[in-house]
């Protein structure tokens, strides 16, 4: 029985450093994943609200539309990364990469 034991022990070990490798994989991918998809949603955020809502000028009343867009956001999803001040950086990041 003992021999088993030691025999297992190597294996165990290695069998743990192989889980501990697809995990480590595992949440680097699910770190890129969420990386592309937030940048792309503020992307999206960005372009729709410069298309749509502005048609790609800067008028006095798109201010009121951003903030009101900021606002609706921020009582769904949480005041976190949908200030005002947030909106605007993604109309930013929509202008330059449109």
């Amino acid at each position: 029985m003992e021999e088993v034991g030691k025999y297992a022990q190597p294996e165990a070990q290695m069998l743990i450093e192989d889980l501990r490798q697809i995990v480590k994989q595992a949440r680097s991918h699910v770190a890129a994943t969420a990386n592309y998809e937030l940048t792309m949603m503020y992307w999206h955020i960005g372009e729709r609200i410069n298309r749509d809502l502005l048609g790609n000028q800067r008028a006095e009343y798109g201010k009121q539309i951003v903030t009101q867009v900021a606002t609706q956001l921020q009582e769904e999803y949480g005041k976190r990364g949908f200030e005002t001040r947030n909106i605007r950086r993604m109309m930013q990041f929509a202008s330059l990469f449109t």
